[in-house]
């Protein structure tokens, strides 16, 4: 009896540092979005897009995120653009599904963004696989994670002792880590940004356009920012033993019945 207690409370105790997955932890993360810092990160996140992201070309854009946040997919100039989700709650995605078993043939997507779907998804590298397989050779890879280094990411460890809130368990994922995971992937990482520099607050959006701490912060490229943002383009290698198909040239008597170009050919030698 004894040993069976013991044994229960390591089970609920070590339940608090699981990553569960985004069915469950949907609702918990869209009421925590509604809060001071995950307005301000998401509106940050928003006026990133807006300024570096809007002009990437392309046909089709994806969206793997927490929330249904419109705002994030008509920040992009793609004529469709569309969302999935493992759950439903305003009717806002095209369709309702796994991250790591996206229901898309391969390769047709000019650019995918990952809104912290990475980090909370149970199995990263099978979300991240699924993203990666999806984009089209040439196609933007667009990742938004939550840096460990950070505020949010540093607490995260002594709010999981105290407490059994959701927007606590995550992986923590160092953008070293990931850059080397889309290596493997056949990705090119074009460029890498910190981002979300504040500690606290819920700053309007005029106050994050003008604040001079914030573009201070992005210049340097300041490590200890609440998310990284990873910039990453599909590149497709061809083997060096690849041969080159060469056409070969129609025969003259490929129109023609059988013995036609022959007696052509006889007629023409005379």
């Amino acid at each position: 009896m004894f040993y069976r207690q013991i044994s229960n409370f390591k089970e609920r105790f070590l339940q608090r540092f699981r990553v569960v997955d985004l069915t469950v932890s949907a609702k918990h993360l869209r009421e925590w979005y509604e809060s001071d810092l995950g307005a301000y990160i998401n509106a940050y996140e928003n006026r990133f897009m807006c300024e570096y992201f809007s002009q990437l070309p392309g046909y089709r854009l994806l969206r793997l995120g927490l929330t249904e946040d419109p705002e994030s997919t008509n920040n992009f100039g793609q004529l469709h653009r569309f969302s999935l989700h493992p759950t439903e709650v305003h009717r806002s995605h095209a369709a309702i599904c796994n991250y790591d078993e996206l229901p898309i043939p391969s390769g047709v997507i000019d650019v995918t963004l990952l809104q912290h779907s990475l980090e909370f998804s149970a199995s990263p590298k099978a979300v991240l696989s699924e993203a990666c397989r999806v984009t089209a050779p040439g196609g933007h890879l667009l990742l938004f994670v939550f840096n460990p280094f950070g505020v949010h990411g540093i607490k995260k460890f002594p709010m999981q002792l105290l407490t059994t809130n959701i927007q606590y368990r995550f992986h923590n994922l160092r953008s070293g880590r990931v850059v080397d995971w889309l290596s493997l992937l056949g990705f090119e990482v074009v460029a890498t940004q910190y981002g979300a520099h504040r500690f606290f607050g819920k700053p309007s959006a005029a106050v994050m356009a003008s604040s001079k701490y914030e573009r201070w912060c992005e210049k340097l490229n300041l490590p200890f920012g609440n998310i990284y943002i990873i910039h990453a383009v599909k590149r497709e290698v061809q083997g060096v033993t690849r041969k080159k198909h060469i056409w070969r040239q129609t025969r003259p008597d490929y129109s023609r019945p059988s013995g036609e170009g022959v007696r052509l050919e006889n007629i023409c030698k005379r």
